[in-house]
């Protein structure tokens, strides 16, 4: 599934100014752009943490630009980790990691610094351990359970339940556009997962974009077909768009499923 956003959305997913926002752009890529990807938005998020812990922007460039030099042609910048060790910044890229600037190997010494950036390359048991602690703070403390799976999906980025947990509590909490961008990050780890897809359905529908809404009830359905709350609510936006004979199919399909 591919996701565009505006500058002005990304500036809303990293809770920056529209400004700031084409400011870290220009740090990431040598041509302006309009129109971003969700794994543009993760490569944008890190540059962010970057410059957050004061590293110069001429270095994050540099950096970027030799990252983007090294790297395969089908490789997409957005897969790497990129994180301020010192006064070094560190590229991560599956098992192997090196000075983003020197281009030098650097021996991985153990788990990084907390709050280094927004991608660090913890090991994959850390992430599940934040992914329980998360589960376990969910009901006394949201807050702390969403800061917990932020966590999580930064120490696994493709932890799809992680994703799908993370926005339905920043969707609880009416941050719509995060909700959906941890929804569709959920679905790009795995594509199958119905639940990220049922879930990012209504946050669309939140949102108003209903007949992406209507996509996605469609696709969940597809997903499982024993979707009961899917047909419901494709029933109900059909009604609203008018269209009878595909919202009253929906609402029998939905009576049936709902009796068994």
């Amino acid at each position: 599934m591919t996701q565009a956003y505006s500058l002005q959305e990304v500036a809303g997913l990293l809770q920056v100014t529209p400004e700031r926002a084409r400011e870290l752009a220009a740090l990431a890529w040598p041509e302006p752009r309009e129109v971003f990807r969700f794994q543009d938005v993760v490569l944008l998020r890190t540059a962010k943490n970057l410059a957050d812990r004061k590293v110069n922007s001429h270095r994050i460039s540099s950096a970027l630009a030799r990252v983007r030099e090294e790297l395969p042609v089908d490789q997409p910048l957005s897969s790497v980790v990129l994180q301020n060790e010192g006064r070094e910044i560190v590229v991560g890229s599956g098992d192997g990691r090196w000075n983003a600037e020197s281009g030098q190997g650097v021996m991985n010494l153990g788990r990084p610094a907390r709050g280094a950036a927004w991608l660090r390359p913890l090991p994959r048991r850390d992430a599940e351990q934040l992914f329980a602690q998360a589960v376990e703070l969910e009901r006394d403390d949201p807050t702390q359970a969403i800061d917990a799976y932020t966590e999580a999906v930064a120490a696994n980025p493709h932890h799809a339940d992680a994703h799908v947990n993370l926005g339905r509590l920043l969707h609880a909490h009416g941050r719509l556009r995060e909700a959906e961008a941890h929804y569709v990050a959920a679905l790009v780890s795995c594509p199958t997962n119905p639940t990220a897809t049922f879930n990012l359905a209504v946050v669309l529908e939140d949102l108003g974009r209903l007949d992406d809404a209507i996509e996605r009830y469609r696709e969940a359905i597809e997903l499982d077909p024993e979707c009961v709350d899917a047909y419901f609510n494709l029933s109900r936006l059909y009604e609203k768009k008018g269209e009878k004979v595909s919202a009253l199919r929906h609402l029998k399909d939905y009576r049936r499923l709902s009796t068994r």
